[in-house]
């Protein structure tokens, strides 16, 4: 390490054509770079620069080494970027949870703005489906959950509700159904269950509940949002989405439903206790929580 921070000097002293300028750039005195590249030159058992009318210059070795050294001293310094990082923040990986509920645009935005601010910290995203993140989370193989199950022992933040509602495709007979009715009238539970329901599979690797399911006696079980949204858009059953994405699916059919039928809950964003000190997390949670529905 000490000799490619000599070669780092020697790149300065001459680029900047002495040894006093590269001494204030490098805060370093012209004394101590002087040694250290004499120094390295004891140490190959070559002579990298020579005086000439009082500039200093490389040799032609010096010349030809240096051409080589160049692309290390890149590499080198970018791993001190990565070193002085970590050190600064502690934060090699970055792992958390998301349920799958949540937006995915504003998901996206919240992680493109952490990368800007953290470009060597691993992003590991876990999306998840009711009672995984939170089981990811006690287990402490997540540092952040952001979900609708809470956690009663630790204290969240809300970053916005989630409403859900009923939505088919548009060749599904309750598409039809709600095309024939009058203007006002609304689909009771009953009428629901008659029909296929496509639903999620809770991602908990221990529970047997499923988002949305309204006790169908025919239905689809899917791991992901959006395997059920394409089920619903075949016309293989209906099946229930956050308000904000039935929005930007318009080729779906959201279905008037009865008052009290569709489920709201809020969003709820953790971390993890040891970790309130971490910038990083800090700056992943203060971008979730930007990027959240207002």
């Amino acid at each position: 390490m000490d000799d490619f921070r000599t070669w780092h000097w020697l790149e300065t002293v001459i680029e900047l054509g002495g040894l006093k300028p590269a001494s204030e750039r490098l805060h370093r005195t012209p004394s101590t770079i002087s040694h250290a590249i004499k120094q390295l030159e004891r140490r190959i058992g070559v002579t990298l620069v020579e005086t000439r009318a009082r500039r200093i210059q490389l040799t032609e070795a010096g010349s030809i080494l240096l051409e080589h050294m160049r692309p290390l001293i890149r590499e080198l310094e970018g791993v001190r970027g990565v070193i002085e990082q970590f050190r600064d923040t502690g934060a090699s990986v970055m792992r958390l949870a998301v349920d799958q509920v949540f937006p995915h645009d504003r998901l996206i935005e919240a992680m493109e703005r952490f990368s800007t601010d953290y470009p060597h910290t691993r992003l590991e995203l876990f999306e998840t489906v009711l009672g995984g993140g939170p089981a990811l989370f006690r287990d402490g193989d997540v540092g952040i959950y952001l979900g609708l199950e809470p956690l009663g022992d630790h204290t969240g933040v809300q970053v916005g509700r989630v409403r859900f509602v009923p939505c088919v495709g548009p060749g599904h007979a309750l598409a039809q159904e709600v095309e024939a009715m009058p203007a006002g009238q609304l689909l009771a539970e009953g009428q629901l269950r008659q029909h296929r329901q496509v639903v999620l599979r809770d991602s908990h690797p221990e529970r047997g509940a499923n988002a949305g399911w309204l006790g169908a006696a025919q239905r689809v079980t899917v791991d992901h949002l959006h395997t059920a949204v394409e089920l619903m858009r075949s016309g293989m059953g209906f099946g229930w989405l956050p308000e904000h994405q039935a929005r930007e699916e318009t080729d779906l059919t959201v279905l008037p439903v009865e008052k009290g039928l569709c489920p709201e809950a809020a969003m709820m964003l953790y971390r993890q206790r040891e970790l309130m000190a971490s910038p990083a997390h800090q700056c992943m949670m203060e971008s979730l929580v930007d990027s959240s529905p207002g």
